[in-house]
């Protein structure tokens, strides 16, 4: 199906957010900072990047907003997911071009959900 960017300093957050993208067919590509975003974003071409928010040396907001500065990765679907679920956090994202906005602990199906859906509503921008 998709290649997903899949970042996130837990490494319990990444096997089971990577176990669900599997299961749905797609396949991940993992990071463990923030500091690596960009240029696995370059290498690896993915359809869509899962950014956690709180990183120790690179925040997710900062790696979102280098994504988006430049050409060769700004068109790439962002979801952050994080366990700050507090509105300034999720206007913040947003401002920054995330397309949508996953808290910890999530519900059950709520994460195919929204990467289906993200990737979906890419597919329509970019054949239009």
């Amino acid at each position: 199906m998709a290649r997903i960017l899949l970042v996130d300093d837990s490494p319990d957050v990444r096997l089971a957010l990577a176990t669900i993208l599997e299961d749905a067919g797609h396949d991940v590509v993992e990071a463990e900072d923030g500091d690596q975003v960009f240029d696995l974003a370059v290498a690896e071409s993915p359809n869509l990047v899962l950014l956690d928010v709180m990183m120790p040396r690179v925040n997710g907001f900062d790696a979102l907003a280098t994504l988006k500065a430049d050409t060769r990765t700004s068109p790439i679907p962002v979801i952050m997911v994080t366990a700050k679920g507090r509105p300034e956090d999720m206007a913040m994202a947003r401002s920054l071009g995330a397309v949508e906005y996953i808290t910890k602990p999530w519900a059950d199906g709520d994460v195919e959900l929204r990467v289906d859906w993200a990737l979906a509503a890419d597919h329509e921008q970019k054949s239009r």
